[in-house]
């Protein structure tokens, strides 16, 4: 049968039409191709990073780069403040602000997924749990998240929070559970979440800098599951996970409140305490201090103005004299006072063990870390995090015969003008 020339314009616009609805529909049932523009809110993720007194408890303080995050789970969807959870996990953020409640200051961020806004709040309190005037010293943070439901039906909501805890120069601090030292990736559940965790810069030891987390304290709501375990395994868990049980560095700690009905227009919230734990003297009584907290948002917009990478010989760690002149020619003219922070990343390749490469990594971000202390940096302001083989080339080529390009240590610093 033959098409004249018109019917032919009109089918082709009408196969137009289908590919273009089918577009619209993919479009639209996909997030993770429109995720920014459906999902994200503003320029901020709300990842934040914790200190007193100028001590880090969280890895990243006082830089404005956090490795901790959330991950929030509406029926059968995920989405997370982290960006490297995958296209199966929407992307969400929010812009930074806060809120002012009589003389008292606190943060507020809002999120949006699936019809349900997510209040993430840092409320300064004191020994007592008792909220105070922001501009006063204070214990804890109140970490807290309200879920408000607006959609025309409930949903099932559930939360995680990762925290990844770094006390003082300690990337790899020991952790003990109401009172009770955890050697091992641990899983703890339902009636044996611990209500008190302490993760200590020196192993026992409360008379040095100690964070503390309270879980069933005021306001607090006891998670249904608390994981205390390696941050380069835990960081990259959308959901579902499984403990090691072997022995853990650069330590985390995982809680999680089970997805539950929300009615529509109605509303939940779930919270800890985070901060400093008190210091006690040798006769086992508390010591009077002052303790200040201090918080960083990450920022997408910063401040460095260096990244450099220093690479290393097989099992080795020593600088070498080309990367000191290259690094001493770019701070010339530099005040060093301004710097804000600094992050170093230690790496190896994918030979030898996990355990050896771990120490290796952190050795390389250790020896950039004291070059940059004898320049005239704070130590306080420099980050080292070793991260082993975790990004290197897993190739059976690379595992046997290692590759030079993965044995280095990244330097980003953070700099005001």
């Amino acid at each position: 049968m033959k098409i004249s020339k018109t019917n032919k314009i009109a089918l082709v616009l009408v196969i137009i039409a289908i590919i273009f609805g089918a577009c619209a529909k993919i479009l639209k049932n996909n997030p993770t191709i429109n995720r920014i523009k459906y999902e994200c809110g503003g320029p901020d993720d709300g990842r934040f990073t914790v200190g007193a007194n100028n001590i880090r408890l969280m890895y990243g303080f006082p830089i404005p780069a956090s490795t901790s995050h959330f991950v929030v789970k509406v029926n059968d969807k995920f989405a997370s403040n982290y960006k490297g959870l995958g296209s199966t996990v929407t992307y969400i953020c929010t812009t930074k602000k806060f809120k002012t409640v009589g003389n008292k200051k606190f943060s507020e961020m809002e999120f949006s997924f699936e019809n349900i806004k997510i209040k993430q709040r840092l409320v300064p309190v004191n020994d007592d749990l008792v909220e105070v005037d922001s501009l006063t010293p204070c214990r804890y943070y109140r970490i807290e998240y309200e879920f408000e439901n607006n959609k025309a039906q409930a949903a099932e909501v559930g939360f995680q929070l990762l925290i990844d805890n770094m006390i003082g120069d300690n990337d790899a601090p020991k952790l003990d559970a109401d009172g009770k030292k955890i050697g091992v990736e641990t899983r703890f559940q339902g009636a044996d979440v611990p209500k008190q965790v302490f993760l200590y810069r020196t192993e026992n030891d409360l008379s040095d800098h100690t964070a503390e987390i309270l879980t069933d304290k005021a306001a607090a709501t006891k998670p249904d599951e608390l994981a205390i375990g390696r941050w380069p395994y835990f960081h990259n868990i959308i959901w579902d996970y499984t403990p090691s049980g072997g022995t853990y560095g650069d330590a985390a700690v995982f809680l999680r409140w089970n997805a539950k009905s929300i009615p529509a227009n109605g509303s939940k919230k779930v919270a800890v305490y985070y901060g400093m734990a008190r210091k006690m003297n040798k006769q086992k009584k508390y010591v009077s201090e002052v303790v200040g907290m201090q918080s960083v948002f990450t920022e997408k917009e910063n401040t460095n103005f260096l990244v450099d990478t220093v690479y290393f010989d097989n099992a080795n760690a020593t600088l070498s004299k080309e990367f000191i002149a290259n690094l001493d020619k770019r701070l010339v003219g530099r005040d060093l006072q301004k710097v804000v922070g600094i992050i170093i990343e230690g790496h190896t390749d994918a030979k030898g063990t996990d355990d050896a490469n771990v120490e290796y990594s952190r050795k390389r971000a250790k020896v950039v870390k004291d070059y940059l202390i004898k320049k005239g940096v704070a130590e306080f302001k420099i980050v080292p995090k070793g991260f082993g083989e975790m990004y290197a080339k897993q190739t059976e080529d690379s595992q046997k015969n290692g590759n030079a390009k993965d044995r280095n240590a990244v330097l980003m610093m953070y700099y005001k003008e």
